[in-house]
């Protein structure tokens, strides 16, 4: 009988890639709650800052959280988070950086997770989000005055039920943060961010930190104390600082060993040199206005030389003028003007170039296309025909229900108007991608004062005996 081991007892899975990994395969789990080494509150006109440092321990568990709480700095008593953003809303930039080699890098990183955060269902924000990171993007039924069976509208749900005023609706007192003394601030509530949420590349693959030989830093710019940070009810004072409370601002690292002797250790050995295919996002920002995109605007994404699969538009108004005092706050994308009878104003066009080609035979030149287009290319976004193009006269967001004093239907109505194209033409040329739109976008009130694309494109990342090289692919 031969004294080699069998070929089942030498076969190590590919622990990086989590369906490879055996379901009764031995894996012990350490959770290290990790503090930043280095905070910045910030200040109303600058910037926070917060860096968390790794341990190069096992494998890093892409479901890992970072936990936030933020406090009002004075006698604010209704503080929330926007309801498609969570406590998220307070992160502008996330980094994760392998020596001084960004992995995953995006400014503006907000506007990219509110589109992300529409494909989640209604059940799923109001019965586990809301409680976990902040989220509560649900809709109800707005039942008619007179009738217990009627609704002529709807509108944001909360969990809750009105107050005694039938016109009034509010989230729950724990949800909501009050800054009028020392006890109501203790009790501010904390919510999470999922880490592969905040890095594309954990969605695919697991981090071998005992794999790398150099340190790894998790490095998340805030957004100025006042303004952007939450919202407020409209009996709260504006432009008072929300602070991050630091000693509640915790990384909560899930390192994962696999096997019960040195399976580990013997799939580093044979895995000196290891490639890694991941997406990764490039902002693109243009300042714009309703009269440039009445006339057509055609914005240059760059990108040459990259295979980017993906491109997200959004059309957000002017964040110094419209903050906190909304329910949605900065991350939304404006609709194309309706007229009093439902209907768009203008024509509406809109396609991409790239490689000498249109994507499109044809621009498209209707919101429900749009919508579709948008679908194939994310998923199906859980937003009403009214959020998404402010169109139609009856069934439409309530005008009668306030959401903490603000009014529902001019804060909801043709603010998730995302567009998403999903290119086919393979590798993009020297010209880069061009973006075209042309419409006619409110001229007053809230207007378009800007055109920010997520352009997705493919990476590769190398380790080779313990370093790590990051290239395009």
């Amino acid at each position: 009988m031969s004294d080699q081991p069998s070929p089942a007892e030498t076969s190590i899975p590919d622990f990086i890639k989590l369906q490879q990994v055996p379901v009764n395969y031995v894996q012990q789990v350490e959770t290290d709650l990790l503090e930043s080494v280095v905070f910045n509150q910030g200040s109303a006109t600058q910037d926070g800052f917060a860096r968390f440092t790794l341990q190069n321990k096992g494998f890093l568990h892409s479901h890992s959280k970072l936990f936030i709480s933020v406090e009002p700095n004075a006698t604010n008593q209704d503080v929330y988070f926007a309801p498609q953003m969570g406590v998220a809303q307070v992160i502008k930039k996330a980094v994760l950086k392998i020596g001084n080699k960004a992995l995953n890098e995006l400014d503006s990183w907000g506007g990219l997770f509110g589109v992300k955060s529409a494909l989640l269902t209604n059940e799923t924000n109001i019965e586990r989000e809301l409680y976990m990171t902040g989220r509560y993007m649900n809709h109800k039924f707005v039942y008619d005055a007179d009738s217990e069976v009627n609704a002529s509208a709807y509108g944001l749900d909360t969990g809750v039920e009105n107050d005694v005023d039938a016109d009034k609706l509010f989230l729950p007192d724990w949800a909501v943060m009050n800054g009028t003394s020392a006890n109501t601030k203790k009790e501010c509530p904390s919510f999470m961010v999922d880490l592969s949420d905040l890095f594309p590349f954990l969605k695919v693959h697991q981090l071998p930190l005992y794999m790398i030989n150099e340190p790894i830093n998790i490095e998340l710019t805030f957004h100025p104390t006042t303004k952007l940070r939450t919202q407020i009810a409209d009996t709260d004072t504006a432009d008072i600082p929300m602070n991050i409370v630091q000693s509640e601002l915790k990384f909560c690292a899930d390192y994962i060993f696999y096997g019960a002797t040195d399976e580990m250790e013997r799939y580093a050995d044979a895995n000196r040199d290891m490639s890694f295919s991941f997406s990764d996002y490039r902002l693109v920002e243009h300042t714009t206005s309703p009269t440039a995109l009445g006339s057509g605007v055609i914005r240059n994404l760059g990108m040459a030389n990259r295979l980017v699969p993906r491109v997200i538009t959004t059309l957000p108004y002017d964040s110094d003028t419209y903050n906190e005092e909304t329910i949605l706050g900065q991350y939304v994308s404006l609709s194309p003007e309706i007229n009093a009878s439902g209907k768009q104003v203008g024509s509406l066009k809109y396609n991409i170039r790239y490689n000498d080609r249109f994507e499109y035979t044809s621009d498209i030149d209707n919101t429900a296309r749009l919508f579709s287009v948008f679908t194939d290319s994310e998923g199906v976004p859980f937003v009403s025909r009214s959020e998404y193009s402010d169109q139609a006269t009856a069934g439409t967001i309530t005008n009668t229900e306030n959401f903490e004093g603000r009014e529902q239907k001019g804060n909801l109505d043709g603010h998730f108007f995302y567009l998403g194209s999903r290119l086919s033409n393979g590798r993009v040329g020297q010209r880069g991608i061009e973006v075209h739109l042309s419409g006619s976008w409110a001229s007053s009130g809230r207007q378009v004062s800007m055109m920010r694309s997520y352009c997705e494109y493919l990476r590769v990342a190398r380790l080779v005996d313990g370093m790590m090289e990051i290239y395009n692919a």
